[in-house]
């Protein structure tokens, strides 16, 4: 449908409106153990279908779940951001400046259809995901992939790319390993799992579009992580309707919105959650090729000054986010506390600023927004705002993710409404500030010593990573190549006398395949 480095803010962010519960089984129930350890039916409640089973061309966020419980991975992230051993037990970069990645297999791995899982299936994987689907931006670096010996696997790229560690999580999912089998019949991909992972797809109860039913994998390399007789993701469009069941006793967690949360806090469910959502307006026509007054610098930076990000942060979530100034999240590599309130409120300075730039009488621009996910109602907090400083915006508001895609590339929009899930600076970079054309930056910004900083951090050593990746945040908010406002958290409700091991955290979804349990 559209790439996943676009879908990796969106997707992530619509997350946060993605029903998600799980609810007693026939069989057992959700809060007692069957025999073997087993619990019984844990049902998860979506608010949309997936885009596809097919790792490579699944939503990263909202789709994930389907995909995460067919498939393993090299390897796994944990909530603390750790990455960890999945598939692999050894791995790391070979030799400097981060071009050159290698891992090695456990011995003795299975597909679900019984087939050997080893070093040549999985390079063949790994190179039907990099070139295939949603994930070009995120892979554009990798050169090729190979199969080094029996267990071994070498990726070898033509420019730094450091984020190949995560790359191969269950979060990111281009290390999701399909088998021979599907990568013959790509097409049954979109509605069939090839995986090796702990569930398999029943598609004798499954229905595409209405609900997706799994059952254990019996050559599961782990057969601890198995912690269900069956999993069912069931497509439920009503939010509420899944609060409502939760707080009865009908399911036991959900992902709900901040306008949920004191209802499901009254109902007694526990709320959890962490910030992995940005919003803002992208000024994106940074050399003023539509909008003139974007190219300097003053009136950009007028345009931060002018929001009252506070005010707008406690209108759409309470007090469920927090106000800021840059486009990362807090426990991510980029982000700089120092910078969340580089931009106080002060429309003073705004007018200072646009007047110093020649436009006293302030000007018009276009801009475009999305009318879900609550990235309008921001969008039309901040064009509010500008207008007291004298600037007047035409909003167009779009109503579906196609149509945004084709009016965010279309380079007829100024400036952009935009929701952004939380990514590392490597993942950032690509969609945001490399000159290159993006939905995030469809003018192609080029800045030299951005482009430079952006080099020389993506090929350090991990340790010195986060200081460069800082430094490249705080300067491009000096730049004011945006105006961002808020960070919202992730929010689920969920029963804790019936679930363990449910956990949130910035960049990071609640494990279903391998840490969400029956009590």
């Amino acid at each position: 449908m559209f790439s996943k480095r676009i879908v990796r803010g969106l997707a992530a962010l619509a997350v946060l409106t993605v029903s998600a519960s799980a609810c007693t089984g026939s069989e057992s129930g959700s809060s007692s153990r069957a025999a073997g350890g087993q619990g019984g039916t844990l049902t998860v409640v979506s608010q949309s279908a997936p885009a596809s089973l097919d790792p490579a061309k699944a939503n990263v966020g909202s789709d994930n779940w389907f995909v995460n419980l067919t498939y393993d991975t090299v390897l796994r992230q944990d909530k603390n951001g750790k990455t960890g051993s999945g598939l692999a037990t050894k791995w790391g970069y070979v030799g400097t400046g981060n071009k050159e990645f290698e891992f090695t297999l456990r011995s003795g791995l299975k597909f679900a259809d019984g087939s050997a899982l080893d070093a040549k299936a999985v390079a063949a994987s790994l190179n039907y995901s990099r070139k295939n689907g949603l994930n070009v931006s995120w892979t554009s670096a990798i050169e090729a992939v190979t199969a080094t010996g029996p267990l071994t696997v070498r990726i070898k790229c033509s420019s730094p790319n450091p984020m190949l560690p995560q790359l191969m999580t269950q979060l990111l999912m281009v290390g999701s390993v399909i088998s021979p089998k599907g990568l013959a019949e790509p097409k049954r991909m979109g509605t069939h799992s090839f995986g090796a992972g702990p569930y398999i797809l029943d598609t004798a109860n499954t229905a595409s579009g209405d609900h997706y039913t799994y059952k254990p994998n019996p050559h599961y390399w782990d057969k601890k992580k198995i912690h269900w007789k069956k999993v069912v993701i069931k497509i439920i469009s009503n939010p509420n309707s899944g609060l409502q069941a939760v707080k009865t006793g009908q399911a036991d967690v959900m992902a709900i919105t901040a306008n949920q949360a004191e209802t499901a806090k009254a109902g007694g469910l526990n709320v959890i959650g962490s910030p992995n959502v940005f919003l803002g307006v992208n000024l994106a026509d940074r050399g003023g090729t539509l909008a003139k007054p974007l190219k300097d610098v003053r009136v950009r930076q007028a345009l931060n000054y002018a929001v009252d990000r506070d005010a707008i942060t406690k209108a759409v979530v309470q007090k469920y986010g927090h106000s800021t100034s840059q486009i990362s999240l807090p426990g991510l590599d980029g982000f700089a506390a120092d910078y969340d309130n580089r931009y106080p409120y002060d429309p003073a300075k705004a007018k200072k600023l646009l007047a110093e730039a020649g436009y006293r009488d302030g000007f018009s621009l276009k801009v475009e927004t999305q009318g879900f996910f609550g990235i309008d109602l921001v969008t039309q907090a901040v064009v509010q705002q500008w207008k007291k400083i004298g600037v007047t915006a035409d909003v167009t508001t779009d109503t579906t993710v196609g149509q945004w895609l084709t009016n965010a590339t279309s380079k007829k929009y100024p400036a952009l409404g935009f929701g952004y899930g939380g990514a590392t600076s490597y993942a950032l970079s690509l969609d945001w500030m490399l000159p290159h054309a993006t939905a995030f930056n469809p003018f192609a910004s080029s800045d030299p010593k951005l482009t430079s900083m952006l080099t020389a951090a993506a090929a350090a050593k991990p340790d010195k990573q986060p200081a460069l990746y800082q430094n490249v945040m705080r300067y491009v908010v000096d730049k004011a190549w945006f105006v961002s406002v808020m960070r919202m958290d992730g929010l689920y409700a969920f029963n804790s006398k019936k679930l363990t091991g449910f956990h949130t955290a910035p960049s990071y979804l609640p494990d279903l395949a391998w840490t969400v349990a029956p009590k």
